[in-house]
């Protein structure tokens, strides 16, 4: 045989091949494990079948993907969009020789299937359709399946399938691997009755993986630019700066000379002290290591380019460095913030282009929104990140100790005073970023301080005459309407438009469609790690509650109900009876709330305990009202799947809802409105 890939020489023939493969299997599967009958990788996969617990004869590939998961993955997944058009132009040859050309994700799920009608007919028999699993896992050996398990392209001939439906078939797989990170991606596979088998089936899915690599590689070589372009960025601005750029497989793009002196990059290209587990999180990490000189801290934090994490950014700080800092340090990243809707997405995509960029943040938003945790990643994504992070109250200090607390004081300026002076928490930012919280409460005679320290970048202590220069950005936030205040003479106006040269609006969690699932399931897995109690879960009708509720207190409320679940439920559900009677008392008023409609069109009424006969004109009208809103709400969802071509995701992000209230709202009529509407 010239390959184990492929199970036939070029002269053998195939139909005395398939019985004699059939026999193997037989023998196989009632226990006669005759190695020398099949192939070495063959009978190393239907040893791992067994072990799966694939059932040979009843074995079937499930269905594991919705059609909405896979609309979702086909229009954002940056692999396909590169795959497609190869599938497409392979269509025509699929079809000439008898098979059918398929992709699959690295789980072995089909996401692409086409090819001869036909064939695809009879591929439906055996559950080869979109959506179904297709891993060693669920069906033992396939082509797809065990070239993802092996890593290398394969080629599965009649019996050789573990599952005796699939006997029929021939398979040729080659796995798609990305070039940073060496993992699987997924497969390209031609598929086809048995007879049709040949080695250029095997040849032509190598080749059509190998140039999907390729491409890939070139996106690789375009993200090695961004990394540089901001090692280079990062390291002008500081030229002191030890620092390090990798990419997604951590190999090292750009270095400072200090790390190869040094010896921290091996001959792999690989930073030397980088631990495995850490780098599996994905998020910041902070760490030391005692080196000749001393013991040096290193931090690594994700860095991210569109949304989309590309490689990693390590920040070595010497032990002289790390002696002067003041303990202030960021405990979030980007990575903390939860949340996939359009509002939420669109905050943290501006407050990233804002990190490396040394001017003032205003976050503006309400009470629990997590603007300390914006503000944190902010500082954690920028070229400050090793610096300290200093969050100021302005809300919670006395107003007779404000002016020492932020600017500090000169020895002798106080009775009792320290010894030496103190710095204040501005000079405890040095080199970072000091944040002020609720700025808005700060005294109008801090702020007129403020401005001048923002205006001329250096402060003076208390008691002193020196002005001590500061390298620090400043970000500011409040739950005011600071423009409002301004305009009343409650807070400085030229202090508001020295705060607001960039500004964020963090919104609601009520205004975050979607959100509060993510962010519960978030919530939960952190409170019962923190209290040691097994993990819970939330049933859909307590959800719905949640969802419908207003939440004044915004995330910090939501954290706070975790907690209180994660107390009371004893067991591993939270349901509608377990949820604390202010949100069933919302939903119940709720239920007397008319409905609002997807244009605008408000009609948001306490019903009043007015007297109506059922056959009156005022009863007649609001049922005539309602049944209309309702109308107009389903063709607004309609027409807006109609134009995405039935794709919920898609809708719900344009209609600015949850994709469950969409079906919610459509109710029994889904499927067949849908359908009508996506086929005009």
């Amino acid at each position: 045989m010239n390959s184990p890939f492929i199970p036939l020489n070029i002269s053998s023939s195939p139909k005395s091949e398939k019985v004699k493969i059939e026999r193997a299997w037989e023998h196989f599967i009632s226990g006669k494990n005759l190695v020398t009958e099949v192939r070495s990788l063959t009978y190393q996969s239907w040893e791992r079948s067994v072990k799966h617990g694939v059932h040979p004869i009843q074995g079937k590939a499930p269905t594991v993907l919705s059609q909405d998961k896979i609309q979702e993955y086909q229009s954002t997944n940056h692999l396909y969009s590169i795959t497609e058009p190869l599938l497409i132009k392979l269509k025509d040859l699929a079809i000439d020789s008898g098979h059918l050309i398929a992709f699959c994700n690295h789980n072995g799920e089909i996401l692409y299937l086409d090819g001869d009608s036909p064939l695809i007919q009879k591929a439906e028999e055996i559950n080869f359709v979109l959506g179904t699993s297709w891993s060693e896992l669920h069906v033992g050996t396939n082509a797809m399946g065990t070239s993802l398990a092996i890593g290398t392209p394969m080629q599965v001939f009649a019996g050789e399938h573990f599952c005796q439906p699939v006997h029929n078939w021939v398979c040729s797989a080659s796995p798609i691997k990305d070039p940073a990170t060496k993992k699987v991606l997924g497969a390209i596979n031609l598929t086809g009755i048995w007879d049709v088998i040949h080695p250029n089936s095997l040849s032509t899915v190598i080749s059509t993986a190998q140039i999907i690599e390729e491409k890939l590689l070139n996106h690789l070589k375009f993200e090695h630019f961004i990394l540089l372009e901001h090692y280079i960025e990062t390291t002008t601005k500081n030229s002191d700066k030890i620092l390090a750029v990798l990419d997604r497989g951590y190999q090292v793009v750009k270095a400072s000379s200090l790390f190869y002196d040094n010896g921290w990059i091996d001959k792999n290209n690989r930073l030397i002290d980088l631990d495995k587990a850490v780098l599996s999180s994905g998020n910041k990490h902070r760490w030391e290591v005692e080196k000749k000189n001393g013991r040096w801290t290193f931090e690594l934090t994700p860095y991210f380019h569109q949304g989309y994490p590309i490689g990693t950014v390590v920040h070595a700080i010497s032990p002289i460095k790390v002696s002067n800092h003041t303990g202030n340090f960021a405990k979030h990243t980007f990575l903390s913030m939860v949340g996939q809707s359009s509002k939420f997405l669109s905050v943290i995509t501006e407050a990233r282009s804002m990190a490396n960029l040394d001017l003032p943040v205003l976050i503006e938003g309400e009470s629990g929104t997590g603007k300390e945790l914006l503000a944190q990643s902010i500082h954690s994504s920028s070229h400050r990140s090793s610096g300290p992070f200093v969050a100021v109250n302005c809300g919670a200090i006395p107003k007779e100790l404000a002016a020492s607390e932020l600017f500090g004081y000169e020895e002798g300026t106080f009775t009792g005073g320290q010894k030496g002076g103190r710095a204040g928490k501005f000079q405890q930012a040095e080199g970072g970023t000091i944040f002020l919280d609720e700025i808005g409460e700060m005294p109008l005679n801090l702020q007129t301080i403020l401005l001048r320290v923002l205006e001329e970048r250096e402060i003076v202590r208390l008691g002193g005459k020196k002005p001590i220069k500061l390298n620090v950005r400043v970000i500011a936030a409040t739950n005011r309407d600071l423009k409002k205040a301004s305009e009343e003479g409650k807070f400085r106006q030229d202090l508001y438009y020295r705060l607001n040269i960039l500004s964020l609006q963090v919104p609601p969690l009520r205004e975050r469609s979607g959100d509060i699932p993510l962010v519960l399931e978030h919530l939960l897995k952190n409170v019962c790690m923190d209290i040691g109690r097994p993990q819970l879960k939330i049933d859909d009708q307590a959800l719905l509650a949640l969802e419908r509720y207003e939440w004044p207190g915004n995330v910090r409320e939501l954290r706070n109900f975790a907690y209180k679940m994660a107390v009371k439920v004893k067991g591993n559900l939270i349901t509608y009876a377990d949820l604390p009677e202010e949100f069933i008392e919302k939903k119940t008023s709720q239920e007397y709330t008319a409905t609002a409609n997807l244009s605008n069109h408000y009609i948001y009424k306490e019903v009043q305990p007015v007297q109506l006969s059922f056959s009156s004109p005022q009863y007649q009208e609001s049922v005539n009202t309602m049944s209309l809103l309702k109308d107009q709400e389903l063709q607004t969802i309609l027409t807006v799947l109609n134009e995405v071509n039935g794709n919920v995701t898609e809708a719900a992000k344009r209609l600015g809802i949850h994709r469950s209230t969409i079906y919610r709202k459509l109710g029994r009529e889904y499927s067949r409105k849908r359908s009508i509407y996506i086929s005009k």
